[in-house]
């Protein structure tokens, strides 16, 4: 699969496929005689799955690490200590959204309860009141 092809595909641009190949996400891609990169026909998932724990809060590193699990053959054991680190920090992440999407919700609720006049005082928003 050519550049291009990929670029359409995925809505990545050129700089970051090559960004993704000097960091090990991706394979080396083989080249053309003309010197073109030409990527193998999974490259699509693996850019999908990187783009997926990218918007999971992973940190490219961390996909890295998840690739190199495969890669290098390493122990389910080894992926399953990853994936239970991992999981306990977005459990906690979770949590925490959770948390400020309580003290919003009372936010805009607070806000809106006398309708325009409410909406029309200065703001009210405390910390002290949202997180004590």
């Amino acid at each position: 699969m050519k550049t291009k092809e990929v670029i359409d595909k995925t809505g990545l641009d050129r700089e970051t496929l090559r960004f993704y190949e000097t960091k090990g996400l991706l394979p080396k891609a083989n080249r053309t005689d003309a010197g073109h990169r030409i990527y193998p026909p999974n490259i699509l998932v693996r850019i999908d799955f990187i783009t997926k724990a990218k918007h999971a809060g992973f940190t490219l590193k961390e996909i890295k690490d998840l690739i190199d699990l495969q890669q290098e053959k390493k122990s389910c054991r080894a992926g399953r200590n990853v994936a239970i680190l991992k999981k306990k920090q977005i459990d906690e992440q979770m949590k925490a959204l959770k948390e400020m999407n309580t003290i919003l919700e009372r936010f805009i609720k607070e806000c809106e309860k006398n309708g325009d006049s409410g909406l029309n005082r200065p703001c009210h928003f405390s910390f002290d009141e949202c997180c004590s």
